[in-house]
């Protein structure tokens, strides 16, 4: 187990040592890493040492210069790693964290895709794939203007994009339900914590 913690707690600080560059580098590793951390970590869901990695990733957080509201990126990050503990309990984790690894990278780079390749998708279209983008959705509970930031204004094309075509994510209510949401599928990560030999 205390492997397992140490791996996962530096995967997520990787971003601080290597300098992934702005706070906003920084979180957004932290949302892509997250549910496959809390995956990987889900047999030992019962034990507070699980919950090592989310609580430095936190504290990481907190001190980082530069997000509007720091305490709710730290509050999303521990939400995406709660899910991801919730889910683990019904693969083998090697599995259940490489799946919410692809599929959290997938959602993010979505809205920016089209762009990149070609032309950005329609507006309305874009609209849509940034409410569900786990990304999207920690840097703008952060208090982070997303659509305007230059990794995705203009590949995801969000100059045409109207305020009113989104969803907004920038309260605690938000956070706070990924949150509950997060812990009560963590509770339900039982199954697969018998039989782990690692310590």
């Amino acid at each position: 187990m205390f492997t397992s913690v140490f791996s996962v707690t530096s995967v997520g600080l990787a971003a601080l040592v290597l300098g992934f560059g702005a706070p906003v580098g920084i979180l957004a590793w932290l949302t892509l890493i997250a549910p496959a951390g809390g995956a990987w970590m889900s047999p030992w869901s019962r034990s507070w040492r699980a919950w090592t990695p989310p609580l430095a990733w936190g504290l990481a957080l907190m001190m980082t210069r530069g997000l509007p509201m720091p305490w709710m990126a730290a509050l999303s990050v521990g939400s995406l790693y709660a899910i991801g503990m919730g889910l683990g309990a019904w693969l083998p984790r090697e599995r259940a964290a490489g799946s919410c690894f692809l599929l959290v990278a997938g959602l993010s780079l979505a809205p920016t895709l089209a762009g990149r390749l070609e032309r950005p998708w329609p507006p309305a279209v874009t609209a849509q794939m940034l409410d569900i983008s786990p990304v999207a959705w920690s840097l703008e509970g952060a208090g982070v203007d997303w659509m305007r930031h230059p990794a995705v204004y203009e590949f995801a094309g969000t100059a045409n994009i109207d305020p009113s075509m989104r969803t907004q994510h920038r309260n605690w209510l938000a956070a706070a339900t990924l949150l509950v949401v997060g812990c009560l599928l963590a509770l339900l990560a039982k199954p697969r914590t018998q039989g782990t030999t690692e310590t």
